[in-house]
């Protein structure tokens, strides 16, 4: 089953007169909705957060949307656009826009369309204890916060995550990110570790979940949960 509490939509709609307002449907449905009135605060938004959707609703702007759409795919060209407009206002092309949904229709079917969205990302999604990695973004999340990694970092945590609470040997690690047989200097996964830290940790000079294992190499630990006795 699809966790619609674990699909972030920024939503992008603003108050005219008379147009449909989806964001308070959507929140109903269970999804985790940002709003923003307008495309300026929809970006100034983005600092802090890293949705699975964007739903622009050109009906409620008085701007013009296809510059809007334009700009949120050049900053995030991997993110799923929803395009919403007027009736008769399908026919102009929308390049940026993943889908382009002419009013009227029902809440139904947007969420159709995100789910469609929401089923293809968590076929990329790794989920383990509070961690959750998705492979395709380069997003992970670790206790409610939340970065962009490199694909090399992502590489190393899906390894680790691959194999929790093991010692990764260095070379093995450095063998496996970078494909190499050379093993004469892992400073620099060293230093890729640091990096995974300040991404991940809460204070990453006494990490919780990546630790060093002295003389050997590095072990996500993931904390094993005991059953609740109560059931």
């Amino acid at each position: 089953m699809l966790d619609n509490s674990r699909v972030s939509i920024l939503c992008i709609e603003g108050k005219r007169k008379n147009n449909f307002a989806f964001a308070p449907d959507l929140k109903r449905k269970g999804y985790d909705v940002h709003v923003a009135e307008s495309g300026a605060k929809g970006i100034a938004l983005l600092s802090g957060l890293s949705p699975k959707v964007i739903i622009i609703n050109a009906s409620s702007l008085r701007t013009n949307s296809l510059r809007i759409t334009s700009r949120f795919r050049s900053i995030l060209p991997e993110c799923p656009i929803i395009l919403i407009v007027d009736k008769g206002e399908a026919a102009v092309p929308a390049p940026e826009a993943n889908v382009v949904l002419e009013l009227p229709f029902t809440v139904q079917k947007l969420v159709n369309r995100v789910r469609t969205f929401q089923a293809v990302g968590q076929r990329h999604l790794i989920s383990l204890g509070p961690l959750q990695l998705n492979t395709r973004s380069n997003m992970v999340s670790c206790n409610g916060k939340e970065a962009h990694l490199t694909p090399r970092l992502t590489r190393i945590l899906m390894y680790m995550m691959e194999e929790p609470n093991k010692v990764h040997r260095r070379e093995e690690l450095f063998q496996k990110v970078w494909e190499t047989d050379y093993t004469g200097d892992t400073r620099t996964l060293d230093v890729h570790i640091s990096w995974l830290r300040q991404a991940l940790e809460d204070n990453p000079r006494q990490p919780e979940y990546i630790l060093t294992v002295r003389s050997v190499g590095y072990q996500l630990r993931i904390p094993e949960t005991t059953p609740d006795p109560a059931g």
